[in-house]
């Protein structure tokens, strides 16, 4: 892993603080409307909420970090889903734009520790949970900042039978930190395929 360089774009402090603590990252950038943290081979920007957000803070980091060959960017976050189970760690195989109706497909080692499914990237919250496959707020702008050359990795925190209204911080902490040893697995598995 230590080759490659991994560069991960997350929306929420939340999502952020687990891997900040994980890969010992510290913030590089005194301001700045995208908080940078880095160390070694992986850097992190946290974009705020949203298509816009998340396709501005992945150019953000594009333009500010040391690039080089074998780069591996990760959309890490929360989505909803209406029949997975709570904490689950998917990769979004499809990515669909719901507005633009753009299209992402991802290729994935064989052997991934996660599940592969369909993400759609809403322009607002959504709770009925009618619709198939994750869905999310951010993927798709990330996936458009990069032409379509990242991964979306989901973590699920709502579902039909625990809707996402009022989801807290420490909860979307502690959904990301047990996944921790699997997003290892994967980016290991990523740094081998690259």
């Amino acid at each position: 892993m230590s080759n490659s360089l991994f560069n991960f774009v997350v929306a929420l402090p939340a999502e952020a603080k687990p891997l900040i603590a994980h890969f010992g990252l510290k913030r590089t950038q005194p301001d700045g409307e995208f908080p940078i943290y880095q160390n070694g081979s992986i850097s992190l920007v946290r974009s705020g909420v949203g298509k816009e957000a998340a396709a501005n803070a992945t150019r953000f980091l594009l333009c500010n970090c040391n690039q080089r060959k074998g780069i591996i960017w990760i959309n890490l976050g929360i989505a909803g889903h209406a029949t997975r189970e709570i904490g689950e760690l998917i990769l979004a195989e499809y990515t669909i734009d719901e507005l633009s109706q753009q299209q992402w497909k991802i290729s994935y080692p064989l052997d991934s520790p996660c599940k592969l499914e369909t993400l759609t990237t809403l322009s607002q919250p959504e709770f009925n949970y009618t619709r198939s496959g994750m869905f999310d707020m951010e993927a798709a702008g990330f996936l458009s900042a990069l032409k379509g050359n990242g991964y979306c990795l989901k973590i699920i925190s709502d579902n039909s039978r625990q809707p996402g209204h009022g989801i807290k911080a420490k909860w979307v902490s502690r959904l990301i930190s047990k996944q921790l040893n699997k997003i290892d697995q994967l980016m290991s598995q990523l740094s081998n395929q690259t």
